[in-house]
């Protein structure tokens, strides 16, 4: 078995949402009424919506789908310049 599953749900939701914090989301608690828990940028900060109303394990598992999904998408850190544009100011 690995750790996810012999982890108590609680503590691994935990521990996602400490995981989704340091690779910078900030974390909303809201009562979704089921759509699921989902993610966007709001002023170049990401926001991480879990929905209330599903179960812990399903929280958690949404959190990680979504670290997953925006592993590749740019950090929420300015893009440098392109050289270009640094040799033209």
């Amino acid at each position: 078995m690995n750790r996810f599953n012999e982890e108590n749900v609680l503590d691994r939701l935990k521990r996602m949402t400490r995981i989704a914090r340091q690779n910078g989301f900030e974390i909303r608690g809201e009562p979704l009424e089921g759509a699921g828990s989902t993610w966007c940028e709001i002023r170049g900060k990401r926001v991480l919506f879990l929905d209330l109303t599903q179960t812990a394990a399903e929280q958690a598992l949404a959190i990680a789908e979504i670290l997953e999904m925006t592993r590749l998408i740019r950090p929420n850190t300015p893009a440098e310049a392109p050289a270009a544009v640094k040799q033209a100011a």
